[in-house]
């Protein structure tokens, strides 16, 4: 069953929702405010955190915005007394999964924690896809279906210590990947090192890889330990493997086999404990057939295929992402963006990405710096068109005569009420309040755009 953080200042509701979680067969934990709270998601990972809406001097919507600051993910179910449409949409709108207002029945508290653990848990793998990069706390993100697939993926090898080959397009994010291999692992306080093996000069490979001693080459004046050292007890990442010349390929695969390698100028090999996660955008089966990569290396290095998928083949997973970056970035250049214009999104989702996530961080990163407004609008959302074609976005259409002002308004239907039952986790009921509708209305307007 789950975990659970239950965040209240009053200790007696703190205890009776503690002992009818135990009876429930779930893992509660507890703590009297934000600080306490925030200490606990910090050493444990949470599936649901029910939090009060009062907590003495502060609020629960403080909590949620210092969860998001610190990129604590776990759903969360508010506690109101106060459960005016207001505050609501506001918990809803700065993430909560859901609200019940007191008093309540224990019974229906019980059922409604039920029901989000149903939803959240089956996505868990994600939950715990959090690493390090340049020490900030980097999230992969994604819902789609082919990333939930890596996720599991992930978490099922991360503590097996079994080889890994990272596949796909450039700007798929395979070193994030790879490292969240290794910070799922029991090697993770151990070190992680990358080499790209196409980014560096061939004569320099092999003496970054393996070191070199005193006097090995002209220049060499004392010795140097290479990254294979270095790794020992951690993770190697090969990036770009399919790269490597055949006599280093060679070097590689003693590695692997034996856990031994030379260094250049040296008489004895040193050993070395190192777990090898591999990563190419090429074919890499192709590459063996081709002659290009070893087979037996392949062998090795491909443990487990795990292959991430370009952004255009994961559109729901789209403005997951531009909403991420647009508040990381608004933060990084102390601006107050709200979001992305309809206009915006429709460019956004009209574009195909052959940079993959990578390009859509610059598109996002340049969109902050050139906005003025409260919105991301399509003027500030520069897209250079020699990375590729690019479709117009729905308002240009209009301009150009090519959509009917009747089908730009339905796109715009189409779109807010997506974002409505996005922003709601699926709750038809709370989507239609958020939007001003009847749920008549709503359920009506979702059958005329056929959304599900």
């Amino acid at each position: 069953m789950g975990k659970i953080l239950i965040v209240d200042d009053d200790p007696s509701l703190r205890q009776v929702l503690e002992i009818a979680l135990s009876n429930r067969n779930h893992n509660p934990d507890s703590a009297a405010d934000i600080e306490g709270a925030l200490q606990l998601m910090g050493r444990n990972r949470f599936d649901l955190a029910i939090a009060d809406l009062r907590l003495g001097t502060e609020s629960g919507l403080d909590l949620l915005r210092r969860m998001r600051e610190k990129h604590y993910y776990p759903p969360v179910l508010m506690i109101t007394a106060y459960a005016d449409k207001k505050t609501a949409l506001q918990a809803l709108e700065l993430g909560a999964r859901d609200y019940i207002s007191k008093p309540f029945d224990v019974e229906e508290f019980l059922v409604q924690v039920d029901q989000i653990l149903e939803e959240v848990l089956p996505r868990d793998e994600e939950l715990q896809l959090c690493v390090q990069v340049q020490g900030r706390s980097t999230p992969i993100l994604g819902n789609s279906s082919k990333m939930r697939e890596v996720f599991s993926l992930v978490s099922r090898i991360a503590p097996t210590g079994i080889s890994a080959l990272i596949t796909g397009e450039s700007g798929t994010g395979k070193e994030l990947i790879a490292r969240a291999i290794h910070e799922n692992s029991e090697r993770r306080h151990r070190s992680f090192r990358a080499i790209n093996c196409g980014g560096v000069p061939e004569t320099l490979v092999e003496s970054e890889l393996f070191g070199y001693r005193k006097g090995a080459f002209t220049g060499a004046g004392q010795a140097k330990a290479g990254l294979m050292e270095k790794a020992d007890q951690g993770t190697f990442l090969l990036d770009e493997v399919a790269e490597l010349s055949p006599n280093l390929q060679v070097k590689l695969l003693r590695c692997l086999q034996d856990g031994t390698f030379t260094p250049l100028g040296a008489t004895e090999s040193v050993q070395t404990d190192i777990r090898f996660i591999a990563a190419s955008n090429r074919d890499v089966e192709n590459e063996v057939a081709e002659g290009n990569l070893r087979e037996d290396l392949f062998y090795r290095l491909s443990g487990v295929i795990i292959h991430l998928p370009p952004l255009r083949e994961r559109n729901e997973d789209l403005f997951l992402l531009a909403d991420h970056l647009l508040e990381r970035f608004c933060k990084e250049q102390s601006k107050a963006i709200k979001g992305f214009s309809t206009g915006a999104k429709h460019k956004l989702r009209n574009y195909h990405y052959p940079g993959n996530v990578r390009e859509l961080e610059n598109i996002v990163e340049r969109a902050v710096a050139l906005e003025t407004g409260p919105y991301i609008t399509p003027t500030s959302l520069v897209i250079y068109e020699h990375n590729a074609p690019q479709s117009s976005s729905g308002e240009d259409q209009v301009l150009g005569g090519e959509l009917s002002l009747d089908q730009y308004l339905e796109q715009i239907d189409r779109e807010v009420l997506s974002s409505a039952l996005e922003r709601t986790q699926g709750n038809k009921k709370k989507a239609a309040e958020l939007v001003g509708l009847s749920f008549r209305q709503l359920r009506y307007r979702l059958s005329k755009h056929g959304i599900k």
